[in-house]
């Protein structure tokens, strides 16, 4: 499979704000199994990185536009580090293997232009700020269920860690999925290096295999490698291209 080059067109445009990153590291040999045809798992000193990210887009805009009614979009995404079977070691991404949005129409949209697998339901993202630190907390609900991600950060934001991990983890280029046809898509995301919140501590309450299947089997139980909890920083998604058979 060759991929196609990039289109430059920008799709979307958002100011990421409290941005939470739970990453951790697997198997590649485990993983592999549950990538769509044309991924594999993206390997870093012999391991893959899955990531469990809580996020909330404010200020969102569609091609250019103001979109009605999605001016600020939280959510919780799983996904597992990537690239593409027979393209360089340097493309390197993400393949979500589930998301949680809690509007319908961003829902669609990641659907239908980016073949990710994403449900709707309700979500509360929570940030508090107290003299010595900052604190933000993902909700949602699955089937009737509550499902938890809190960090706790130094108040005062410093710039990234050299760690590689944390640039993995931070700053993924490239974004995939699968069309209806099962023709690999990528776009390409950017955003710039952003301060972060040294990580005093951390919960996670998921009912992992309840809520993403046979990759949260894998997570169940296990604790981060490492965690991150940035600043706001632009972000700009690009449009999708796709690969020919």
């Amino acid at each position: 499979m060759s991929i196609s080059s990039l289109a430059p067109r920008c799709v979307l445009q958002a100011t990421a704000q409290n941005r939470v990153v739970l990453g951790y590291a697997v198997d590649p040999d485990r993983v592999a199994p549950l990538l769509p045809d044309g991924l594999v798992p993206a390997r870093h000193e012999g391991t893959t990185y899955v990531s469990l990210v809580g996020v909330e887009l404010a200020d969102v805009r569609g091609l250019g536009l103001a979109v009605p009614g999605v001016q600020r979009v939280p959510a919780v995404e799983l996904r597992i580090h990537v690239r593409p079977a027979e393209a360089s070691s340097g493309l390197v991404g993400t393949w979500t293997a589930q998301a949680h949005v809690s509007r319908r129409l961003v829902a669609w949209g990641a659907r239908r232009l980016y073949g990710e697998t994403i449900a709707v339901t309700s979500m509360q993202p929570i940030r508090r700020e107290h003299a010595d630190h900052v604190e933000v907390t993902y909700r949602f609900d699955w089937r009737g269920r509550e499902q938890r991600i809190r960090v706790r950060g130094e108040r005062a934001p410093v710039p990234p860690p050299p760690d590689a991990r944390a640039h993995i983890l931070l700053s993924p280029d490239w974004r995939f999925g699968t069309a209806r046809d099962g023709t690999l898509l990528q776009a390409r995301i950017k955003r710039p290096a952003t301060p972060v919140h040294r990580v005093q501590e951390h919960h996670v309450t998921v009912q992992w295999p309840a809520v993403y299947g046979d990759l949260g089997q894998l997570l169940a139980n296990r604790s981060p490698t490492l965690v991150l909890l940035s600043s706001s920083a632009p972000v700009t998604l690009h449009w999708r291209t796709r690969g020919q058979g």
